[in-house]
């Protein structure tokens, strides 16, 4: 206690000389401690409180992470599927015109979409895909088709496979298919 406060306190005599002697005692006791590395009980009182505090801060912190994370993805998401539309409303053909039915599977049942014949001839060729996204099926170009499955690998994308291979065509090259053959 500071030498003011003391005299104050005896004037008033709100404190006498045993009082102020047992103060002082076990301030300098507090100080001793603290020189060795013991803590008082306030101290480790404040000590522990810190160290909730601390642990608080730290779950918050986490917590605010994870919150951030979630949003991250929940953006990136919202944005991939802007990307999507985007790219079919600017690559999308359209099959409205087509006067030809063109068959194909998904998840083991036959589909047909109407298309024209270049557009029948390009699918035929693999220069064209069919990609069903919100429950629509669309024809693009395959380049556009392939950002579309990087951007969403949940929508269905049909790339049909030639039926001739390399080999095989040297031998055929003497045998073109007439351009007015239907199958």
């Amino acid at each position: 206690m500071s030498d003011a406060l003391r005299d104050q306190l005896l004037k008033a005599g709100l404190a006498d000389e045993k009082t102020v002697k047992k103060v002082d005692r076990e301030a300098r006791k507090g100080r001793n401690r603290r020189k060795k590395g013991e803590r008082t009980e306030v101290e480790t009182r404040t000590a522990a409180a810190r160290a909730e505090a601390e642990a608080k801060r730290q779950a918050r912190k986490e917590r605010d992470r994870q919150l951030n994370r979630e949003r991250n993805a929940q953006q990136a998401a919202t944005a991939s599927r802007a990307q999507v539309d985007d790219l079919l409303k600017q690559h999308a053909l359209s099959m409205r015109d087509g006067d030809r039915a063109f068959h194909f599977t998904e998840d083991g049942k036959v589909r047909r979409v109407h298309v024209t014949r270049e557009q029948q001839m390009g699918l035929s060729a693999g220069r064209l895909a069919i990609v069903r996204h919100r429950d629509r099926y669309h024809l693009l170009p395959i380049g556009a088709a392939e950002m579309v499955r990087q951007r969403a690998p949940e929508a269905f994308l049909y790339v049909p496979q030639s039926s001739a291979s390399e080999a095989d065509d040297p031998f055929y090259a003497d045998f073109p298919i007439p351009d007015d053959l239907d199958w």
